[in-house]
């Protein structure tokens, strides 16, 4: 046994730093598949789980965030970053043994590198942002994740080999190396996503309001969107939302943005079952902030109505009007949770008041092509 005095990795919990790492290698606490949204502080929540596996199933089709963390055992703090920053591949089990045949992951929010940076002497480091991955469905076989995180005097890269015949002693002798198996739940319908908006905030930190307005999306469509950077309070991210009224459907979420923050902005749609195409259906995000009437901008601003932006009470009705017709008397859970989203935006504590107006950021304004 020897003493990894670098950025380690573990492959189970409760894990010290010697190599050989002993026992199974393919469930790494440090590999944390995270799902489509991202916790509010990513830095603190990773952390302060460093003593739990925190990671979730991922989702096939949808934007799923991965986050990498490690503990620093060497005497000097480790800066990973350019050419020397973290590597997260996947692969098909099928195919784990052939790194030639290994996908990296490198899409982040920001659209920057991701790099990792840790404090000497124990130390815990969480890289500065996820990694974006877009599952496919899959059969008869499961996904395979694979980080490379250097650390100064060791070798961590991944072998320039057509094949690793014992892949498990490798990565047991490797300080910062790890291997995760990873469950991906297969989508059953129509679903849809990517990244639809590059947000950029500018030099002013801001209150900014982001909306989602869909049209001629089936009612029971499940919409979502998240920033993939975190740094807004609340973090920039509307949680799975039924479509509720049809032909528009309007809602959204109001944060402070710090100044200078820019990510894009990933969108996930589930059509209900036995939706197999929207031929006729558009997405449209909006970033707006609000003006007063001493604002020159003002003359040039809309009102959340004239966005198409319903009011709680003009929600209410339009559900019950679509109710009845269908035969129903009462409101379903997420009918509630839109008039809750509604109510949260136009409350008197907002900062737009009753004749203030709406700017809209134009070149983040971004209508989604015909799905």
């Amino acid at each position: 046994m020897a003493t990894y005095n670098g950025i380690f990795m573990r492959s189970s919990l409760n894990q010290l730093n010697t190599i050989p790492r002993p026992g199974a290698q393919s469930n790494s606490p440090d590999i944390i598949p995270y799902g489509i949204f991202n916790p509010d502080d990513p830095q603190k929540y990773f952390k302060d789980t460093y003593e739990q596996d925190v990671g979730k199933l991922l989702e096939a089709n949808k934007t799923n965030y991965i986050y990498l963390r490690g503990k620093n055992y060497a005497a000097q703090d480790i800066d990973d970053s350019g050419d020397n920053r973290p590597r997260l591949y996947w692969t098909k089990a099928s195919l784990l043994s052939y790194p030639n045949k290994w996908n990296e992951l490198t899409q982040t929010g920001s659209r920057q590198p991701v790099s990792l940076k840790v404090p000497a002497n124990g130390g815990i480091g969480v890289i500065s942002e996820p990694l974006i991955w877009v599952p496919d469905n899959i059969d008869n076989d499961h996904y395979c994740m694979i980080a490379s995180v250097p650390s100064p005097g060791y070798d961590n890269s991944i072998p320039n080999t057509l094949q690793i015949s014992d892949l498990a002693g490798w990565v047991a002798k490797s300080g910062g190396v790890a291997w995760r198996n990873v469950t991906v739940i297969n989508s059953k319908t129509l679903t849809l996503t990517g990244e639809k908006l590059f947000y950029q905030q500018g030099t002013e930190a801001g209150t900014m309001e982001f909306t989602i307005k869909c049209v001629n999306v089936p009612i029971d469509t499940v919409v979502s969107f998240s920033a993939g950077k975190a740094g807004p309070v609340p973090p920039i991210q509307l949680k799975e939302t039924k479509v509720s009224t049809y032909p528009s459907f309007n809602t959204g979420i109001e944060c402070q943005v710090p100044a200078n923050y820019e990510s894009d902005i990933y969108f996930n749609l589930v059509a209900p079952s036995g939706v197999t195409s929207l031929p006729d259906a558009k997405v449209t995000i909006q970033a707006t902030y609000t003006v007063s009437g001493e604002s020159e901008l003002y003359a040039y601003g809309m009102t959340r109505q004239e966005l198409g932006m319903p009011s709680p009470d003009e929600a209410y009705a339009m559900i019950w009007r679509q109710l009845l017709a269908a035969g129903k008397n009462r409101l379903e859970p997420h009918h509630e949770q839109y008039l809750e989203q509604l109510t949260d935006l136009f409350k008197p504590g907002n900062k737009m008041q009753a004749a203030d107006r709406k700017i809209v950021v134009g070149q983040n304004n971004y209508d989604w092509k015909t799905i």
